[in-house]
């Protein structure tokens, strides 16, 4: 692997865990990673994780949802 894929593959796990953390089931996390996201510009999730400001970007939005801030 190179750098810049283990980098994506640790992004990638971080956020697969903690979708599952806020969402309740690998499954719903899954559909939710593959799902375009009004708060994320119409993005699917899974998109934006090849980039640390993209998966922080979908880490906000996922500790909206564990807060119930809906956008």
């Amino acid at each position: 692997m190179t750098a810049a894929e283990s980098d994506r593959a640790v992004r990638l796990a971080r956020v697969d865990t903690h979708a599952v953390e806020m969402l309740g089931e690998a499954s719903t996390a899954a559909e939710w990673l593959n799902t375009p996201n009004r708060a994320l510009g119409g993005e699917k999730p899974l998109d934006l994780l090849d980039t640390d400001v993209g998966a922080r970007m979908v880490e906000d939005v996922l500790g909206r949802i564990a807060y119930g801030v809906y956008s």
